[in-house]
C-alpha cells in the first residue's frame, strides 16, 4: 500500500469591499441634525458626471466602495459619453474636493431598461479615490437583520427640494449641497400591489429592491444613483439601497407612500460586485489543503 499526498490548491480573491462585521470598521455614532448637511458626515457620497457630443451632462449619485471603484444605478450610465467625470468629497456640489477621470463602467448583465430590474451598475476611476475627506460606505453581505429591526432609513443626495407649495402652486429647486431624508421603509407585500396598480401590471417589485419614502419626504430627479442607508446595532450606516425609480408627475414627488420610491437592494449584488472589483488582480492569498489518499497494488 502506497499513501499519496495530494495538494489541493485554491485561489481566493480577498474582498476590497468595506463590510460592517469587519472588526476594522469604526463605528459611526455621528446624530444628524435637520436636512442638510457636510461631507464630513458623508465621507462616501460621490457623485458620476456624464457629457455627450453636444456637451449636455447627466449627473448621479453614487458611494465610494473601495479605492478606485463606486457603486451607482445602472441606468445612470452612458453608453459611449464624450467625457466621464468622479466627483468626490463633495462640500458642495459645484465645489468638490476631488475629481477623478472615469476609466470604465461596467453595469449589470441583467439590467432590463424596460422593468428597471437589476438597477445597479459600477464605474472604476483612473486614480485612486481614497484621498483628504474621502473613505468607502460600509455594505452588508445580509441585510435581514438590519431591515428587521429598523423601520426607518437614511436617503442622501443631491435632488430636488421644495422651496414652497400651496394648492395652487408647487416650487421646488435644485440643491447645491448633500441632503438628506428619513424614510419609513415600506413593506414588500404593500409596494407590490401599489406599483402594480400604478405600473397597471407592468413594473414588478421583486426580493432584489427595496421601497421607502412618506408624504412629503422621497428621492426627487438628481438622486438616482446615491444610497439608501440604515443604522446596524452599534449605530454605523450600512448602504442597504440605491436610489432606483419613482412614479412621475407632483403626486409621485409628493406622496411617496402612496408610490412609493424603489430602491436596488444591495446586499443581493455583493458577490457579482466582489468579482467585477477584483477582475483581472492578483490572488491575494492561496489556500492549500493536504488530502492523504491510499492506494492499493
Amino acid at each position: 500500500m502506497m499513501l499519496l499526498a495530494v495538494l489541493l490548491f485554491r485561489f481566493q480573491l480577498v474582498s476590497s469591499l468595506t463590510f460592517c462585521d469587519d472588526s476594522k470598521t469604526k463605528p459611526l455614532l455621528r446624530v444628524i441634525g435637520g436636512s442638510a448637511t457636510s461631507s464630513e458626515e458623508f465621507p462616501w457620497q460621490a457623485a458620476v458626471v456624464f457629457y455627450d457630443s453636444l456637451g449636455e451632462g447627466l449627473m448621479c449619485g453614487a458611494t465610494v466602495i473601495d479605492e478606485y471603484w463606486i457603486l451607482t444605478a445602472a441606468h445612470c450610465i452612458q453608453k459611449e459619453p464624450k467625457k466621464a467625470f468622479i466627483l468626490t468629497g463633495l462640500r458642495t456640489l459645484n465645489n468638490p474636493l476631488h475629481t477623478h477621470h472615469v476609466e470604465k463602467t461596467v453595469t449589470h448583465p441583467e439590467y432590463d431598461e424596460n422593468t428597471i430590474a437589476n438597477d445597479i451598475a459600477l464605474v472604476k476611476s483612473v486614480s485612486s479615490l481614497l484621498k483628504k475627506g474621502v473613505s468607502p460606505v460600509c455594505l452588508a453581505r445580509d441585510d435581514s437583520t438590519l431591515l428587521s429591526f429598523n423601520r426607518e432609513a437614511l436617503v442622501v443626495g443631491f435632488g430636488l427640494h421644495i422651496v414652497s407649495w400651496s394648492a395652487f402652486e408647487l416650487t421646488m429647486s435644485a440643491s447645491d449641497v448633500i441632503l438628506t431624508s428619513t424614510l419609513p421603509i415600506i413593506p414588500q407585500r404593500e409596494c407590490r400591489l401599489e406599483w402594480s396598480a400604478v405600473s397597471e401590471g407592468s413594473i414588478s417589485i421583486t426580493d432584489k429592491q427595496l421601497c421607502a419614502g412618506s408624504k412629503l419626504h422621497g428621492t426627487a430627479p438628481g438622486d438616482s444613483g446615491g444610497p439608501l442607508l440604515a443604522k446596524d446595532l452599534f449605530g454605523r450606516l450600512v448602504q442597504i439601497g440605491i436610489t432606483s425609480f419613482g412614479a412621475g408627475g407632483t403626486s409621485g414627488l409628493l406622496d411617496q407612500n402612496t408610490y412609493p420610491g424603489v430602491y436596488t437592494r444591495v446586499s443581493p449584488y455583493i458577490t457579482w460586485m466582489e468579482r467585477t472589483t477584483n477582475y483581472g488582480n492578483t490572488p491575494v492569498y492561496l489556500i492549500v489543503s493536504i488530502s492523504i489518499t491510499s492506494l492499493m497494488w
